[in-house]
């Protein structure tokens, strides 16, 4: 290892102008390796793509500090001369990819000065705080050096380390709401070097940062300038006829400039050296300095921008793009040797921005897979950058011009054809896609020549084909539904391509997600649809009109004999019998009828009828009318109009026949109990409430029909209550008399009435003969 100090120094990346990292040379420990990667210590900005993912790396060897490049694609540069490895010195500019690695003399501070914060904003405005070895801590904790006592700023937010060598560094604690300097934010735990002037934000908050090592340095300025001052005069006198007659510093520095105009850099440099000799040069030697140091600056930047000219005329792009990063990373002094030159670099930077449009669209066309937003924005930007070159360009941005023409040209043909693959696949976000759409814009996108929409088109194939295939059998088993065979439908095989395979694209995914969606609703609804198309098969079947159930009480023949209550034409039938013994009971059921009409207007107890030997037609078509009633409220919902299809329409507008003559018959029944006062009208009303499933049915007497059957009912039995009471007190031949009266007033479900059915059954053996 070399003896001696080690040479302390600044040591900076920048991007287009921008500081993005810095370091000091002492702090370096290991390699620091430059990079696009995350993993690298220096990550260079995501829109830096000329840089390699591990580019060259910061490392001491004794006492200095070097650099070295890892094997980089485009290469590393000092002076426009690819390098392997170098010494880092102070001045030195090097170019790594766009960026700049810029190396100054770090200048320390000693025992007695303190370089010092100013508060910029918050109540403290103004304030000045001497940063004292070794933390100077900020936040809103009372025991803070620095305190804000401000909601945004965590009670230890950032802290100042002072080194032993006077520079300080900043890094932030983990604060809730960051730290920056001069905009970029710190990442957690991070250090860095703090220069003269940095700004710093705590949240919102500014403090200025004022190195006390430059202080010092411009008092010994103005103490060598004093002295020089004295001793110039005290020389006057003695050399004044000389210096008189000698070409003045004055002089010199004019031709220099003139010179510099011209961009004679060589002769401008001889004159500066003539003037640092000549008369009066000691009172202009900030200037000479200053005009010496400006003339490199200049002669740099002619020769770069010289450079990146020819190699835009050559097509070497990645060395323009090089080039033209350095020069955008320079000084506004770097382009004022004449007037001219403030054109230049507006012309400068309207060609690197073209150079990276062009390599941005060349490496996006070049890669596996780019998306559809990413290649309309690359396209934007070689528009713009085509604008921004104008109609007619100096000779050296032609080459350029035609490159971005011709890349635009192969985007607008690659945009045109994948803009109807990417509307194809923005359908994929309707209920029911139009997959036929779909399987052409994806066979014409797997035909074109441009190899970017070809393999993207190839990575999509296997999921939107089996998508495709999925969605027409799905709708085979929705048309299946609709003509009724739904047992088939729900056996049907449906597969669905993975989720894995449909990952690539969120549109194909979320069409994978809504065909699963539908498939589940094939296999719900369709069985719901089984269901109850299954209730009203088993009591109707599927074809006619006229179900057994209601046909009966249409018979005029049948339906006279019902209203007569026949049944009271036989012997008492017993609760157990197995089949009706009348037309009456056939169609109503006797304990079956008065069980219902008895128990308005409140709905019967299931249960009171649940062990009776068989259930009446009238109970069978109300069922009947339920179920219908059920299917169609099922079938004609928004969400199933999918189910209509022919079959299923017919038997829906079959179903609706039935409906309308269960109307008719409901009509005529409620017509028939307003007009007859009798047992018969009783008897009607009953029916038409027993066939009504909608609340209120048609009304009888402005009432509805299970209120008017209750109050009538109410009526005849207190009648038949009366001719009871006179039974029990009347003489045999006057109870004979009252008991044909209670039989043909009644109904025969009737306690009363079967009572006396039954004493005319023991009296004469049976139902009194009728005659021939």
């Amino acid at each position: 290892m070399e003896g001696g100090a080690l040479n302390t120094m600044l040591i900076r990346l920048e991007h287009n102008g921008r500081i993005i990292h810095e370091i000091s040379s002492g702090a370096l420990a290991g390699e620091l390796v430059i990079g696009r990667s995350h993993a690298c210590a220096w990550p260079v900005p995501k829109e830096e793509t000329v840089c390699s993912s591990q580019h060259a790396a910061l490392y001491l060897k004794g006492r200095h500090a070097w650099l070295k490049d890892l094997g980089s694609t485009n290469g590393t540069f000092h002076n426009g001369k690819r390098i392997a490895k170098k010494r880092l010195a102070v001045g030195d500019k090097i170019s790594i990819g766009n960026c700049v690695l810029c190396v100054e003399q770090e200048r320390g501070g000693d025992s007695t000065a303190h370089s010092e914060l100013q508060v910029l904003s918050g109540k403290g405005r103004g304030q000045r705080k001497p940063l004292v070895p070794p933390v100077f801590t900020i936040g809103s904790d009372p025991g803070a050096n620095l305190v804000f006592l401000d909601m945004l700023v965590s009670r230890r937010h950032a802290e100042v380390l002072i080194k032993e060598d006077g520079s300080c560094w900043v890094r932030d604690l983990g604060s809730k709401n960051g730290t920056t300097v001069n905009g970029m934010p710190l990442r957690d735990d991070k250090e860095r070097l703090l220069k003269d002037g940095d700004r710093i934000a705590i949240s919102h908050l500014e403090v200025e940062f004022h190195d006390g090592a430059i202080k010092r340095s411009n008092q010994q300025v103005w103490l060598r300038i004093g002295i020089l001052a004295a001793t110039l005069v005290a020389g006057l006198s003695a050399y004044g006829l000389y210096q008189h007659m000698r070409p003045s510093a004055e002089s010199f520095l004019r031709e220099a400039r003139r010179l510099a105009a011209e961009e004679a850099f060589t002769e401008a440099s001889a004159m500066v050296e003539k003037a640092s000799t000549a008369r009066r040069a000691s009172a202009k030697q900030v200037t000479i300095e200053e005009l010496r140091r400006l003339l490199g600056v200049w002669q740099n930047t002619v020769s770069v921008w010289s450079r990146a000219q020819r190699a835009l005329t050559e097509e070497r792009w990645t060395q323009v793009s090089r080039d033209l990063g350095m020069l955008q990373a320079s000084k506004k002094e770097a382009w004022e040797w004449n007037e001219q030159a403030a054109a230049q670099k507006e012309a400068m930077a309207a060609a690197k921005v073209a150079v990276d449009a062009y390599l941005r669209s060349e490496a996006s066309l070049g890669r596996d897979a780019v998306s559809f937003a990413d290649l309309s924005g690359d396209h934007d930007g070689v528009r713009q950058a085509l604008e921004g070159l104008g109609q007619t360009p100096p000779a050296y941005l032609e080459p350029l011009r035609a490159a971005l023409a011709k890349i635009e040209r192969r985007q607008a043909a690659l945009l045109g054809e994948s803009g109807r693959l990417e509307q194809a696949l923005d359908t994929l976000a309707q209920e029911r896609p139009p997959y036929a759409e779909v399987r052409q814009a994806l066979a014409q996108a797997q035909a074109s020549s441009e190899p970017l929409l070809k393999r993207r088109a190839e990575s999509l194939a296997p999921a939107l084909t089996a998508l495709a295939d999925c969605a027409e059998r799905l709708e085979a088993a929705m048309r299946q539904v609709g003509d009724l065979a739904v047992q088939q439908a729900l056996a049907a095989e449906i597969p669905l391509p993975s989720a894995d395979a449909c990952a690539l694209e969120p549109r194909v995914s979320q069409a994978r997600q809504t065909l699963e969606k539908r498939i589940a609703l094939l296999k719900a609804k369709g069985g719901q649809l089984l269901m109850l198309f299954g209730d009203v098969e088993k009591r109707i079947g599927r074809e006619g009109e006229q179900p057994a159930c209601l046909q009966a009480f249409e018979d005029e023949a049948v339906r006279a004999k019902m209203f007569a209550c026949d049944v009271l034409e036989q012997p008492l039938p017993k609760r157990s019998r197995k089949e009706p013994v009348s037309a009456y009971d056939r169609l109503l059921g006797v304990e079956e009828f008065y069980t219902y009409l008895s128990a308005y207007p409140e709905p019967v107890d299931p249960a009171m009828v649940a062990d009776l030997p068989f259930v009446s037609l009238l109970t069978q078509a109300r069922e009947a009318v339920q179920k219908i009633e059920a299917l169609q409220a099922f079938v004609r919902q928004p969400e199933n109009a999918w189910m209509l299809g022919p079959v299923l329409q017919a038997q829906m507008a079959r179903l609706d026949a039935v409906l309308a003559r269960r109307d008719a018959l409901v009509k005529t029944m409620a017509a028939k109990a307003e007009s007859d006062a009798s047992r018969a009208g009783l008897i009607a009303g009953g029916i038409a409430a027993r066939l009504s499933t909608r609340p209120g049915g048609v009304p009888i007497k402005a009432l509805a029909p299970e209120a008017w059957v209750a109050a009538e009912l109410k009526r005849l039995r207190t009648d038949l209550l009366r001719l009871n009471d006179q039974y029990t007190l009347a003489a045999p031949a006057k109870q004979i008399e009252i008991r044909s009266q209670i039989l043909a007033g009644g109904l025969p479900g009737d306690s009363l009435v079967r009572r006396m059915w039954a004493f005319r059954d023991a009296a004469t053996g049976g139902p009194p003969r009728t005659a021939p």
